[in-house]
């Protein structure tokens, strides 16, 4: 493909991103102002300038071939970029709209974030959210979300971040399960009872308690992505986790759960804001990223120049 991007490249990437949008030619046809037809003949020559197929077509639906996804990722980009000079030369700038697909832990009702969603709606009326719950890490590079919250150190270098708030991590087991198995003494007794594996707080079988203290643990029934079920195995007696003392603060306070090892743990865990590299610069974006800084961290949001700080993931 010639490396010259010509005014006809845009017009059939934007025409193709509609189409996937959408999920069909006659929907990206009526939202672009288009004839099918002319649809058709701009994903057609975006192919040809590409040397491969990009969509996969029958009478009913459009699917994206592996290099279509590829594709994809970067045309939704462009469009919003492009979208957004208009928006600044058109004098719209002030104003963010559109779509904005954010991505969340199942946790994130205990950040509140259920409350600052709906004052976030109330001071942008024109951006319409998509909040998808999950613990997996999003899939930020190919389209599918514009921001993701995680719980943990960013895990793609392509990828900008912000840090929001760092929590307490705390070991916990049941009364019961403590009772029955006896209560670990010194970091080392852990690799004799029974633990409960989340995978990202879980590495190599290991668990970092302070800057100078990882030790290995012990075998558990339960290895799983969610620090909810982690929480919910150790309520019902099956062993020892550990996670953000958040999570489960009303669990120890009402002796559902025991804190072991206090005086060793001293542990933190990030909640981060992250996004595409360069994503930033489009206004719903970093009306997002500064709203949510400002209501979850503690204190006024870092600044430089007018914005906050991002930081690269590593």
């Amino acid at each position: 493909m010639d490396d010259k991007l010509e005014i006809n490249n845009v017009i059939a990437m934007m025409s193709f991103a509609e189409v996937v949008s959408t999920g069909s030619f006659s929907a990206a046809a009526t939202s672009l102002g288009y004839s099918k037809a002319a649809v058709s003949r701009q994903i057609s020559r975006l192919e040809a300038s590409v040397g491969m197929k990009l969509l996969e077509r029958n009478t009913r639906t459009v699917t994206l071939t592996p290099v279509g996804r590829e594709m994809y990722a970067r045309c939704a980009r462009i469009v919003d970029e492009v979208n957004e000079a208009n928006r600044v030369m058109n004098g719209m700038q002030q104003k963010p709209r559109g779509d904005l697909k954010v991505n969340a832990p199942v946790v994130s009702s205990l950040f509140d974030l259920t409350k600052i969603i709906p004052r976030f709606l109330q001071a942008y009326s024109d951006i319409r959210l998509f909040i998808n719950l999950s613990d997996s890490r999003a899939d930020l590079l190919k389209g599918r979300f514009d921001v993701s919250f995680w719980i943990g150190e960013p895990y793609d270098a392509n990828l900008d971040s912000v840090m929001l708030r760092e929590y307490p991590m705390v070991l916990v087991a049941s009364p019961a399960y403590l009772d029955r198995v006896g209560r670990p003494k010194a970091a080392s007794d852990l690799k004799e009872h029974v633990c409960i594996s989340e995978t990202h707080l879980s590495q190599l079988g290991e668990w970092r308690l302070s800057k100078d203290v990882t030790v290995a643990i012990g075998r558990g029934p339960l290895t799983s992505n969610s620090v909810r079920m982690a929480r919910e195995a150790s309520l019902q007696d099956l062993g020892v986790s550990y996670m953000p003392r958040f999570l489960v603060a009303d669990d120890i306070d009402a002796g559902r759960l025991e804190v072991l090892l206090p005086d060793l743990v001293t542990e933190t865990i990030p909640l981060h804001l992250l996004f595409p590299k360069g994503s930033y610069m489009l206004s719903k974006v970093r009306a997002f990223v500064d709203f949510v800084a400002s209501e979850v961290r503690e204190g006024p949001a870092a600044s430089v120049g007018g914005g906050i700080a991002l930081t690269q993931a590593y």
